[in-house]
């Protein structure tokens, strides 16, 4: 992983590493060097750790060289049969440092697509880095169908590579939540996301002026920690809504900010199918979100929320709007939300199913003949009979 910070993508992994060790796995976390106290004490016990310095979020050609170069280093000591990539930086890096290695079965999470819903030049620098490593890797795993489809459009992988697990997570725990004692009187907004540039706060800021204006009782929680709090505190301070939105930082207990919201929104411009949407609905909360791939899988427009064009923040201002003014609507979506069958979110189904997708990798590798396959698999094979491996390739 890039980073273990306080995220979707790290309870997704976490949640799957917990799940590989009670499998009897001997599973390693690698990590880069950005991590926060309370993920870090999240890791399950039984996974070994290591902390790459080098890996970084930021593209700098020199440091990504060495990161490879360590990485493959790390994974020649180590020998796994299997590397698990997680987020978009860790993921190129490190199946090249997993080629690199010789490793038998390389996979990929894919929680993000980089390429989507950023300027040109990103676009194609991220694309022929994903089409660079697509080749060496042995399977991707998308937490959304829509993902899935667009990853497939991009050409990365095929059609037997490309597999569908929804992010698992404790569902229930958002469905009977007590709403937290100390949340604001009258309606309140919360918005559960990082405070980073790409989840868009400042302009749902601007939006939320907007509604406040006519409506004394109204505030917003902003749950999440991240490098845009400073500027953001100021902009509430501009716009005069110092006593209106609360920055709470991280909450242990983000479920009961949930439960005591009237609606909740995200108006990020770029997600993969974002777990907190799932964790809004398992709560019974009406939800506003911006369109992301794979959104329609949990998101009903009109149904149980209201899914607006990514960049339209009027009709999101129109669709928050009418939440609170029209309890009828509000109270019917909850219904809506509390009666969705969110049984394939559950961790019950997401660690099993990666594991068949492993198992299965595994397997087709096996019955592969031994010219078709990549010297790694050879080397794996050999190791398999007890027989001496092949050399790896540097």
């Amino acid at each position: 992983m890039t980073s273990l910070l306080s995220g979707g993508a790290e309870e997704n992994t976490l949640a799957t590493c917990r799940g590989q060790i009670a499998r009897g796995y001997d599973v390693w976390l690698i990590h880069g060097n950005d991590a926060d106290p309370a993920t870090l004490a999240a890791v399950p016990t039984g996974v070994r750790r290591l902390a790459e310095p080098r890996l970084r979020r930021e593209i700098r050609l020199a440091s990504d060289l060495a990161a490879i170069v360590s990485l493959a280093r790390s994974l020649r000591r180590i020998a796994p049969d299997v590397v698990h990539t997680h987020q978009s930086k860790a993921g190129v890096l490190g199946r090249l440092a997993a080629s690199r290695a010789g490793v038998p079965v390389i996979l990929h999470s894919v929680h993000i697509l980089p390429f989507l819903n950023v300027s040109w030049p990103k676009r194609m620098l991220y694309l022929a880095l994903e089409r660079l490593v697509a080749p060496v890797t042995d399977g991707f795993i998308s937490v959304a169908q829509g993902m899935h489809d667009a990853n497939l459009a991009a050409g990365l992988g095929t059609h037997k590579s490309n597999h569908v697990v929804y992010s698992g997570m404790d569902l229930g725990r958002f469905r009977g939540a007590v709403p937290a004692p100390e949340a604001p009187e009258g309606q309140m907004i919360a918005l559960v996301a990082a405070l980073e540039p790409r989840k868009r706060h400042a302009a749902f800021l601007e939006v939320f002026a907007e509604l406040a204006r006519d409506r004394p009782g109204l505030n917003l929680c902003l749950l999440g920690t991240g490098p845009e709090e400073a500027a953001l505190r100021a902009q509430a301070r501009s716009l005069g809504l110092d006593a209106r939105v609360r920055f709470m930082g991280f909450r242990a207990d983000v479920e009961r900010w949930i439960a005591a919201a009237d609606l909740c929104v995200l108006p990020s411009m770029r997600e993969g199918l974002p777990r907190v949407v799932v964790q809004y609905v398992a709560a019974g909360k009406p939800v506003v979100v911006t369109h992301l791939e794979g959104i329609e899988e949990i998101v009903e427009n009109g149904v149980n929320g209201f899914v607006v064009g990514r960049d339209d923040f009027e009709a999101m201002a129109c669709a928050v709007a009418r939440l609170l003014d029209d309890p009828e609507l509000a109270c019917a979506m909850s219904q809506a939300a509390r009666a969705q069958d969110l049984s394939c979110w559950s961790v019950e189904r997401m660690e099993p199913a990666i594991d068949r997708i492993l198992q299965g990798i595994l397997r087709r590798k096996a019955e592969m003949p031994a010219i078709e396959q990549s010297p790694a698999a050879i080397r794996s094979e050999a190791r398999g009979r007890g027989g001496s491996s092949v050399p790896q390739r540097n």
